[in-house]
């Protein structure tokens, strides 16, 4: 594994890393989902803020549900204010700080970047809290701007996550 120095400059999520084997709930890896950096640079006429916020939010949402749902993960809340959680509003250094702060032996940090309007980026990297070494990264892509491309996107990345054994 290879250490990083992480920043908020550009696309960055830290994603939970080994999540594989089974293990008891009580015993499972503690992750702190931050939440998510999203940049829309597609340059379409209409306004759609308010919808990438909620889909965010509902990403993040069930990102969280779904992961603690399979037993492998347990969740820990980070301390920040409302909508002041990303990378693009803290640090990443801080948000690790946060994240250790809370119990979790990871974090993940994510950013999506509307590049037009039906591609979108999305990056996941999972950092551990203690070493400060990324763990899990991935580089997806997405198509689709609507309720159903996001949930798709998340259950991907869900089963990305959970599928990964440490190298």
């Amino acid at each position: 594994m290879k250490k990083i120095k992480l920043s908020s400059v550009g696309i960055v999520l830290v994603a939970a890393a080994v999540f594989g084997g089974s293990k008891a709930q009580a015993d499972a890896p503690v992750l702190a989902v931050a939440e998510i950096q999203y940049s829309d640079t597609s340059g379409e006429v209409i306004d759609q803020s308010a919808e990438h916020f909620r889909r965010l939010r509902e990403f993040e949402a069930s990102l969280r549900t779904d992961l603690t749902a399979s037993g492998k993960v347990r969740n820990a809340a980070l301390d920040c204010p409302p909508n002041a959680c990303s990378v693009g509003e803290i640090a990443a250094d801080e948000l690790l700080d946060k994240a250790q702060a809370a119990g979790a032996a990871y974090l993940l940090i994510s950013s999506f970047h509307k590049v037009s309007t039906l591609v979108q980026w999305a990056k996941f990297d999972i950092v551990d809290v203690k070493t400060r070494n990324v763990v899990f990264n991935r580089l997806v892509t997405f198509r689709g701007d609507n309720d159903t491309a996001w949930r798709h996107a998340e259950s991907f990345i869900v089963r990305q996550i959970l599928d990964h054994e440490e190298q």
